[in-house]
């Protein structure tokens, strides 16, 4: 992590949640920070508040001029801008579209004008769709919303600047990331709030689809790792642990470690209009081989022990 020291790092979406948790380590390593964001949709001023060394343009990846102006004389980009959020890719998935593939676009165009070093593009798990076993990176990619599918064509952006113009590149499919700061329309805050006002969780369908849940500070350090192992070079990296847990078990792990003097219980929902069933991934698992072997690294915080962090925070804030 010392290679990042004294580079000079944008990071786009850098207010959100996995985006301020990147920019506060980077600070951290002595890295010198800008970041671009349009603090919608969970990002937030208030997650990077005091923090020294720091370059904050408030703007849109959608305006090449500002995209331009933000990665001027920049070494790496982290391209984490993006719409988040289940009713978001329902309720407009023309914007949706619009940010991650014309903003990407404009990233990209900039970088490879300022002979910027790398790009790293925080792509999803969701570009996998469905899929009954452990999701590697070679495929099959089968995207099933507007967020997957601009997120896949990002990817594929990557890899033609990298043909064209030598823009070298590493695409991040994260999975499941949670911990603090994470909005509350995702589902472990959801619930860890709900179990704390003693209220009932809610989950969709039977319960029985799973995900692969990391911790934010295991795909800090996943991230971070990605921009300076050669290794990563234009390849596709899944960021999960490979452990898959059912959302009926998450709700388990996170009613036993609230502590109420009250009964919690979960409820069964039906799909309606803010989460469609028709775009609902039932089963995500990372393969973390190349993550392993690129990078070096697996993830060492457990699930348990994660939710227990979480509601720590959660209580002191």
């Amino acid at each position: 992590m010392e290679r990042l020291k004294g580079l000079r790092i944008v990071v786009s979406g850098g207010a959100g949640f996995i985006g301020s948790h990147l920019v506060e380590r980077l600070l951290s390593l002595g890295a010198e920070v800008t970041i671009i964001d349009n603090f919608l949709f969970g990002s937030k001023i208030e997650h990077l508040r005091g923090h020294k060394g720091l370059s904050i343009i408030e703007g849109d990846v959608r305006d090449a001029e500002v995209v331009s102006r933000a990665l001027n004389a920049k070494d790496i980009i982290f391209h984490l801008a993006a719409c988040v959020g289940v009713e978001e890719t329902q309720k407009m998935p023309f914007e949706v579209l619009d940010v991650g593939i014309q903003g990407t676009l404009n990233v990209l165009n900039s970088a490879v004008k300022i002979g910027m070093q790398k790009f790293i593009f925080g792509s999803s798990s969701e570009v996998y769709g469905d899929s009954p076993k452990s999701m590697e990176e070679e495929g099959p990619l089968s995207p099933k919303s507007t967020y997957a599918a601009a997120k896949l064509v990002g990817e594929e952006y990557c890899k033609a600047f990298y043909q064209k113009y030598g823009l070298e590149y590493t695409c991040l499919r994260y999975f499941n990331v949670y911990g603090p700061r994470q909005d509350e329309r995702f589902v472990i805050p959801r619930f860890v709030n709900r179990a704390l006002s003693n209220e009932c969780l809610a989950i969709y369908g039977d319960g029985k689809q799973t995900r692969d849940f990391a911790y934010i500070d295991d795909v800090v350090n996943m991230s971070l790792l990605a921009a300076v192992e050669p290794k990563a070079k234009c390849q596709a990296i899944n960021i999960g642990t490979g452990i898959t847990t059912s959302i009926n078990e998450l709700a388990r792990l996170i009613l036993k470690a609230v502590d109420s003097k009250n009964p919690l219980t979960a409820t069964h929902v039906d799909y309606d209009d803010k989460r469609l069933r028709s775009i609902e991934a039932f089963n995500r698992c990372a393969g973390t081989s190349r993550a392993v072997e690129l990078l070096g690294y697996k993830p060492q915080v457990t699930l348990a022990s994660g939710i227990t962090k979480y509601i720590s925070w959660y209580l002191r804030r």
